[in-house]
């Protein structure tokens, strides 16, 4: 187990899931866990790095398909363990990732759309069909996450939608929307980018002391290890981040 500091404990509050990607804490307290893997249209094989690379995700279990699902877990009695389950969501699910509740819907950010199913917390199931809010881009997807968070007020959503390469070597014609921050109308559907230039915005947030949306960017890949490949910034309406033209 992980080591913790003076005063704190590390305690495991729910095992056997399959790989579990992405957590939204209700309301209510109830714990969403996103179980997801690629969608497989990323094509790695054919190449020195790319049979390393499906080497190196075998190992980690990964690559063998995505679990679609979204399980709920509840810890009631506050000790730190969840001791009931559900699987709140398995069906309509392409790869989701970013999750987000506002007005009696659950949104669902999946690797080709932004979808939203009807939901009140504490409900242990949705059966109900989705509707689709917008189409995010997908097919070849080098980047396959799409982060989602809701602005404070509820009347926005961001979506974090990862570049379709490292560094800009499939052509510009496949980046059309992507490394980028989208808002999102939830009623509509209607969108705008917000901000570009963003290789692959993993972890978008709201700073609850002043409303800014603050994202954590996974940078470059195979620079070596003697750089930082990541970093958090403040996301500021209309400003591109400079990705793939500087580093």
């Amino acid at each position: 187990m992980p080591v913790a500091a003076k005063g704190l404990a590390v305690n495991e509050f729910a095992g056997g899931l399959d790989h579990p990607r992405y957590l939204l804490t209700l309301a209510n307290g109830d714990l969403l866990v996103a179980e997801s893997d690629s969608p497989g249209t990323d094509k790695t094989g054919g190449t020195i790095k790319g049979t390393i690379q499906k080497m190196l995700m075998k190992m980690a279990k990964s690559g063998k398909g995505s679990p679609n699902r979204i399980m709920l877990l509840r810890d009631a009695d506050g000790d730190g363990v969840a001791e009931a389950r559900s699987v709140l969501l398995d069906h309509e699910l392409h790869s989701p990732f970013g999750m987000a509740v506002i007005g009696g819907e659950l949104f669902v950010a999946n690797a080709n759309a932004l979808v939203a199913f009807p939901f009140t917390a504490g409900q242990p199931t949705i059966t109900a069909k989705p509707r689709v809010v917008t189409e995010l881009p997908s097919g070849y997807n080098h980047h396959w996450t799409k982060s989602l968070v809701a602005s404070p007020d509820g009347r926005i959503l961001y979506v974090g939608i990862g570049s379709n390469s490292n560094v800009g070597e499939n052509g510009l014609e496949m980046e059309k929307g992507r490394a980028a921050i989208w808002k999102i109308d939830p009623t509509s559907g209607a969108y705008a980018i917000m901000a570009g230039g963003l290789r692959n915005p993993v972890g978008i947030a709201f700073n609850p002391a002043g409303d800014a949306l603050w994202a954590v960017v996974n940078e470059r890949d195979e620079l070596g290890n003697d750089l930082v490949p990541d970093y958090l910034t403040l996301v500021k309406q209309g400003a591109f981040y400079g990705w793939p033209f500087s580093y």
